[in-house]
């Protein structure tokens, strides 16, 4: 079946737009200027919280779904902030063990004897490795300074180029007494079991890929990682949608939730007042939405900062 094309539309055709969907406009020579800067298919990917079924509500103005676009943008630099942290944590952790246990140099880190052999995943995480040391490897002075000055590079400067997913699929293929010993060295909670720490792990991933991709953060699920009921889960009157589905579980708060397993407690309260103050601002600033609106959206239990104090 052809659906009807979309057709690129020039500034003066996407006001007309805007105003044929119902929707207000405040200052059309600003909102110009706005929109020569900002893609307006990305500011309209907001505009779910601004409905009511298919229908806009009364009095929205086009500015106050933009309002929630920057929101979401300040909102990924707090959740940048932390994941960043916690990248660096686990890179450390996970070439401090290598380094130790099996060698610290680049030929240690590609020999399958230094991981669990029997793992099905063991030989594509090599080759994955490969190609992300020719891609990133080339254009890394560090990488390319110790193998023309020493013939080889060490993992200390490997990981560098290293994403955060490649090192998390190096962990999962570790042996057991290895991944036992990095992931002790992770989390602040050592209730976890070993098993729940790559779903946590994932969903940090994903999370912080779409801060540093300039992606939609609120209003994200997850399409496959769906974590166990914490401890924490337990303390919330958590929110439910139509569709039955319960938050917390691949979500915004389940981000939150993961974060707290890997954060020191300075950060992790900073990181959550950062948010709160974010709402508090920016709830201010758009009428059409309520702070409790906007929190469902985001899938936040009324309560979420009592996380600092748990």
């Amino acid at each position: 079946m052809i659906t009807k094309q979309k057709e690129y539309l020039l500034i003066n055709e996407l006001i007309s737009n805007i105003k044929n969907k119902g929707l207000f406009i405040k200052d059309e020579e600003k909102l110009k200027k706005l929109l020569e800067s900002n893609n307006y298919y990305y500011i309209t990917g907001y505009k779910e919280p601004f409905k009511i079924n298919d229908n806009y509500k009364p009095n929205v103005y086009f500015e106050e779904i933009f309002t929630l676009y920057q929101f979401d943008k300040k909102l990924k630099l707090v959740f940048a902030e932390i994941l960043f942290e916690i990248e660096q944590k686990v890179k450390t952790v996970f070439l401090n063990n290598f380094s130790e246990r099996h060698g610290y140099k680049e030929t240690d880190l590609f020999n399958p004897d230094n991981y669990d052999i029997k793992n099905p995943y063991l030989s594509e995480v090599l080759k994955k490795l490969k190609e992300q040391i020719h891609w990133y490897g080339k254009t890394s002075k560090s990488y390319i300074y110790y193998k023309k000055h020493y013939g080889y590079v060490p993992i200390w400067v490997l990981v560098k180029v290293l994403s955060f997913g490649m090192i998390r699929d190096l962990i999962v293929c570790q042996k057991n007494s290895d991944k036992d010993h990095i992931y002790k060295k992770l989390v602040n909670d050592k209730n976890v079991k070993n098993g729940e720490i790559p779903t946590f792990l994932e969903l940090l991933i994903t999370y912080r890929n779409i801060c540093c991709h300039d992606d939609k953060l609120i209003g994200y699920i997850h399409n496959k990682v769906n974590i166990k009921t914490t401890k924490y889960h337990h303390q919330f009157d958590l929110l439910n949608n139509s569709n039955g589905y319960i938050a917390g579980k691949k979500d915004l708060f389940a981000s939150i939730i993961c974060i707290k397993y890997f954060a020191d407690k300075e950060s992790y309260s900073k990181f959550i007042d950062n948010i709160l103050n974010l709402i508090k601002e920016y709830s201010k600033k758009i009428n059409s939405i309520t702070k409790q609106e906007l929190m469902k959206y985001m899938f936040l239990p009324k309560d979420f900062e009592k996380l600092k104090y748990l």
